[in-house]
């Protein structure tokens, strides 16, 4: 049988007719029951609301990211630096037994960028916070400083626990903390969160916050005080010591803190006051303070200061 040539070429150019092409429709017949049927289009009605899902979930999502935002929209440091310990050391250390093992304190006095600082060793203190002024003749007393600051109304900024007590403050800037054991061991930190002080509350020790100086090593990226006044912080070295460090002169924060840094401190928190109590007993027993603090000290001991001291003593 001889093939039509006409009905196999269907190339455009080599077509020997005006002929449309035939293009072959194959189609398949379902055996499914109506069962199958039912199933394939709710599959498909879900598939529609695909979409819709997909939004509320992502609405969903999009709400909490802002009710987490605006709950820490006051966090001026948020997680911006982290300490060179964690939360978890600390709670360990502070869950240790402690006792006080020295007599006083050694003061060294050096600079660094043109940051002239005392320092002070606190390893072997013990620590609390106190409301009232300490007494000056007292011969356990080592060191005194400012911890929280205050508002207008004399409220205190930032969570402080004072004896297991807390007073909780709606203002949360300040992501450095200081936190003592019951026992007088003092530890610092940097975190947003309470596990350090949900442990002092719940075992009668002490904690406040303040500003971050440093963080393993690093400056944060902005700070919360400007212009140039004395500065004060408590810092820890690599080994782990803790040292207080108050300027000579005005200094800005970053200037400060720049200057830790280069000396060799890991963390800093900022204590608020800069030298006002230049106060310190040394090693031996000797009180050593100035007729200038002398005469600010006369104005102080008969008032309640308002808000807590750091004090360190040696008992």
């Amino acid at each position: 049988m001889k093939t039509d040539q006409r009905l196999i070429d269907i190339d455009d150019e080599n077509r020997h007719d005006d002929r449309p092409v035939e293009v072959p429709v194959f189609s398949i017949e379902s055996s499914g029951t109506t069962a199958d049927k039912t199933a394939s289009e709710s599959i498909g009605q879900h598939i529609k609301k695909l979409p819709y899902i997909i939004s509320i979930v992502s609405a969903l999502a999009l709400s909490l990211c802002v009710a987490w935002i605006l709950a820490n929209r006051h966090w001026g440091q948020l997680i911006d630096t982290e300490s060179s310990v964690s939360d978890k050391e600390n709670i360990v250390r502070l869950r240790q037994d402690y006792r006080a093992v020295a007599k006083g304190t050694e003061m060294t006095s050096d600079s660094v960028f043109g940051v002239a600082f005392d320092m002070y060793s606190i390893e072997g203190l013990k620590a609390s916070l106190e409301r009232e002024f300490p007494d000056t003749t007292d011969g356990s007393l080592v060191l005194f400083m400012r911890s929280s600051d205050y508002h207008p109304d004399k409220s205190w900024i930032g969570d402080v626990v004072i004896d297991g007590v807390r007073h909780k403050d709606k203002e949360k800037n300040r992501a450095a903390y200081v936190a003592i054991s019951q026992s007088g061991y003092p530890v610092i930190g940097i975190s947003i969160n309470d596990d350090v002080i949900g442990h002092v509350e719940k075992y009668g020790g002490h904690f406040f916050r303040q500003f971050v100086l440093l963080g393993n090593g690093e400056l944060p990226s902005k700070f919360s005080l400007h212009g140039k006044v004395e500065r004060a912080a408590i810092g820890r070295k690599e080994d782990g010591k803790l040292y207080y460090i108050m300027t000579r002169h005005r200094e800005t924060m970053y200037d400060f803190a720049d200057a830790l840094r280069e000396y060799g401190f890991m963390d800093a928190v900022y204590i608020t006051g800069g030298n006002s109590y230049s106060f310190y007993r040394d090693k031996q027993g000797a009180a050593h303070v100035t007729d200038k603090v002398r005469e600010k000290y006369s104005e102080y001991k008969d008032s309640t200061p308002p808000a807590p001291l750091l004090v360190f003593r040696n008992k």
